[in-house]
């Protein structure tokens, strides 16, 4: 081919890409949703004018829908330079923008057309030209499409939060989030954490236990960071069909981003979701599946949500001191007596993540010892911690002090299978915690719930 026809050729080509950039940019989704609100917007202005009584009011409400009708299509934007963030979200929300909707309010029940619910509220508090839209609901605020802007998109770590997960925002900057009218379930979340004993394994900030990963920046942990075959066991509630069903069936990496890993942990059965390497297949060591317990039961899927809301709260993100809003001084709690001033001790510091709410059973240790244990390949997942009902009873109250102050390190756990790998809870030493009077008081709650034998010896 000569340079002549190559020159033709590429001319061509780079015409037809420019007319095929046009025509796409033309019938962009935007300009229709604004040519939709427009619509009808200015159908509503012209109902209220054939219904007004008043000749001025007529005419000022015909202008006003003339008006609207005639609105340029434009990409719309705010910058919010405390934040360093440029979100277009109302380029298709135009009902949330307050230069084309002043009064923040309409009457329609659809996205993208309605405007922003308790507005008038919200913007008071939180000026949208200050904050912007990503601040609060996370997605790709430069992006232009529903599903780009949404952030339910392959290697997008922050995609819009949604229902319930909204509140995760909230949390963020408001410290007394816990009393926060709008946060309720972002404060369930919270209060399931520690009533549960999450924090006997995690931390929050260097606050909690150390069996586990500090969840003080979870909500930043990069997706990369989690293999694609986890994601593929995961099971979640498709709203539509009330069932539960694999990510990868219906959305597949779309799916995949931390606040459904987060869920995935509370709705599933977390050996299931992370398995690891029990049988050494791939490694030159067994590696125990997650120690994680299965909450299934005990939250619920309102419950993991609300753990979730709070969890997604927990990011390193920095944001503007002046946008914190601190909370006030808690009091100290008060007891009745030395028991109901240990039981606090005991959930204080999130003893029921491993031994049970109120210590009555141990939740399940994979390959630690347990009750109802036979096949060494097939009931490793039938360990358990210790039910302290049944065992505080054979100590001392100053033993029942040593052990809690030494604690019972990984390697003195007894495995169910030798050949299987080292059970992923213990008890780590809480003598630099737990001392003094809270773990007198501890001790003899311990006791006081112990079984009774009555046998009569």
């Amino acid at each position: 081919m000569s340079y002549r026809k190559l020159f033709i050729f590429f001319n061509l080509a780079m015409l037809a890409s420019f007319i095929a950039a046009f025509v796409l940019d033309y019938n962009a989704d935007w300009k229709k949703h604004q040519k939709e609100y427009y619509r009808q917007a200015s159908a509503a202005l012209e109902r209220k004018a054939a219904a007004a009584s008043d000749p001025e009011e007529k005419k000022a409400l015909l202008a006003e829908a003339a008006k609207l009708k005639r609105t340029p299509l434009e990409i719309k934007q705010i910058i919010t330079k405390d934040l360093g963030r440029v979100d277009r979200c109302t380029t298709c929300h135009v009902g949330m923008d307050e230069y084309v909707n002043p009064s923040m309010a309409n009457d329609f029940t659809k996205n993208p057309f309605k405007a922003h619910p308790n507005a008038a509220v919200l913007n008071g508090n939180h000026p949208f030209q200050k904050y912007g839209c990503t601040a609060c609901h996370q997605g790709q605020g430069l992006a232009t499409t529903a599903k780009a802007a949404h952030g339910k998109v392959m290697h997008w770590e922050k995609p819009m939060l949604e229902g319930k997960l909204i509140q995760a925002s909230c949390a963020k900057c408001h410290a007394n989030f816990e009393t926060l009218k709008g946060a309720e379930v972002a404060a369930l979340g919270k209060k399931l954490f520690n009533k549960h004993g999450c924090q006997g394994c995690h931390s929050i900030r260097g606050v909690g236990g150390i069996i586990s990963v500090d969840l003080g920046d979870i909500a930043d942990k990069p997706v990369e960071r989690i293999a694609g075959y986890n994601f593929d066991r995961v099971l979640k509630l498709d709203s539509r069909t009330g069932k539960m069903e694999k990510l990868h069936h219906s959305h597949h990496e779309d799916e995949w981003n931390i606040q459904n890993w987060i869920l995935g942990h509370l709705t599933n059965d977390p050996i299931v979701v992370t398995p690891n390497d029990p049988f050494a297949q791939f490694n030159p060591e067994p590696v125990a599946p997650s120690g994680m317990p299965d909450f299934r039961e005990e939250l619920g899927h309102s419950g993991a949500e609300a753990i979730t809301a709070y969890l997604m709260s927990m990011s390193a993100e920095q944001l503007p001191h002046r946008y914190f809003v601190p909370a006030p001084a808690k009091p100290e709690p008060r007891f009745a007596n030395n028991l109901e001033h240990g039981k606090h001790v005991f959930e204080k510091y999130g003893c029921q993540g491993c031994h049970g709410l109120g210590g009555v059973k141990g939740r399940r240790n994979y390959n630690a010892l347990g009750p109802g244990q036979e096949d060494p390949k097939k009931d490793m997942d039938k360990g358990q911690e210790p039910t302290l009902v049944d065992v505080v009873g054979t100590y001392t109250h100053e033993e029942l002090k040593k052990r809690i102050s030494a604690g019972v390190p990984a390697s003195a756990v007894s495995k169910f299978n030798e050949k299987g790998p080292v059970p992923p809870l213990y008890m780590p030493a809480w003598k630099d915690k737990i001392k003094g009077k809270e773990l007198d008081d501890l001790a003899s709650w311990l006791l006081s719930i112990a079984k009774k034998d009555d046998s009569g010896f």
